[in-house]
């Protein structure tokens, strides 16, 4: 037992040790942004300080065993002392290691169950996942859709619910598993496709620190999943939160209003265009695809490089709608844009798309 308990003082030291170079020198977590991270965080640290003690006491164990064990040498051909089971260690690991276990999971429990305490009147946004952009819908407050990024007030407990669709917006391809998870919320949800209603996956957040954050997907979602992450999660002061949502309100319904006259509007909206382009007309910022205000550069640089024999803007346009892989522009990858576009949507549907993009949002 004095050979044991050496064992134990060695490792727990070297341990200790490990511990504060992975932990202490090298800066693992990002900083705090949420009331999520702050419980989720020390949980963290404390597990990886109890898994390096437990690493380097078995690790010290088996290097003395190595050397004080070794063989002596080609002609060495003894065998090792008779031993037998010694009734008082195996009983005092055996209830250590229920102890570690019991512990950390009541911790564990605590933190889970102070991460989704939340009141009936928080506000609740639906994380809409696709191939491969982030949506928001507002549930709270009119249900309009955003998709250039999250804005939530500081210090106010959001409900996400997180949605992926059985199809992509606007395709006939099937969608697959996402994965919503800003590392200094200290949250990770994932949305399955098709799961709705009480099922559907939902995590609570509730940031502290105002500020910038990007959202990434943790689900190996296709080609595009490397470029499925965005640096368009904006925590707000309440006073600049409230600004923010009046003026989106207002330009929800005038979008609303301007779809409903411009055909060519609602079709980019219903197929879900903006989740992937930027083009200003629409109030669009996704940066997954080139960015639809230059498709006139765009379709000089393809007659240049011989890429498109289409005749003009329209059939240029055309083209990248029903056969996007025709021509990539310059910094973008292949595969990335559904091809399905063409049968999804109807002639009238195309042309009305291809006439408000040509004419730069204008019409028809």
């Amino acid at each position: 037992m004095k050979r044991i308990a050496q064992f134990i003082a060695l490792g727990t030291v070297l341990g200790l040790v490990l511990s504060a170079i992975f932990i202490w020198i090298v800066d693992w977590f990002p900083t705090e942004g949420s009331q999520q991270s702050k419980n989720n965080f020390p949980l963290f640290i404390a597990i990886t300080y109890v898994s390096f003690v437990i690493f380097a006491i078995v690790l010290v164990a088996m290097g003395y065993s190595l050397w004080k064990f070794r063989r002596g040498g080609p002609s060495d051909m003894r065998d090792g002392d008779p031993t037998h089971g010694n009734t008082l260690l195996e009983l005092s690991w055996t209830g250590a290691a229920l102890l570690v276990v019991i512990f950390f999971a009541a911790w564990g429990a605590k933190v889970l169950d102070d991460n989704e305490a939340h009141a009936a009147n928080d506000r609740v946004i639906t994380v809409h996942a696709y191939s491969f952009a982030f949506a928001y819908q507002y549930d709270s407050d009119g249900g309009f859709t955003r998709t250039d990024g999250l804005y939530v007030p500081v210090g106010k407990t959001i409900v996400l619910h997180m949605v992926t669709p059985l199809f992509t917006p606007g395709t006939k391809n099937l969608e697959v598993i996402h994965g919503f998870w800003v590392p200094e919320w200290g949250v990770k949800q994932d949305a399955t496709p098709g799961v709705v209603g009480k099922t559907v996956g939902t995590t609570y957040v509730k940031p502290t620190r105002i500020g910038d954050y990007e959202v990434q997907c943790t689900e190996l979602c296709g080609s595009g999943h490397g470029e499925m992450h965005f640096k368009n999660i904006h925590v707000l002061s309440q006073a600049a939160f409230d600004k923010w949502l009046t003026q989106a309100k207002a330009l929800a319904e005038k979008v609303r209003a301007e779809a409903a006259k411009t055909p060519g509007l609602a079709v980019f909206n219903s197929a879900g265009c903006g989740g992937c382009h930027t083009f200003t007309p629409a109030k669009s910022g996704g940066t997954t695809g080139p960015s639809l205000d230059d498709v006139s550069q765009d379709y000089t640089r393809a007659k240049e490089t011989s890429k498109t024999e289409a005749a003009n803007l329209t059939g240029f346009i055309r083209e990248s709608i029903v056969d996007p892989n025709a021509y990539i522009a310059k910094g973008y990858a292949p595969n990335i844009m559904p091809t399905s576009f063409g049968s999804s949507l109807s002639a009238t549907q195309i042309a009305a798309l291809v006439g408000y993009l040509a004419k730069g949002g204008s019409g028809p």
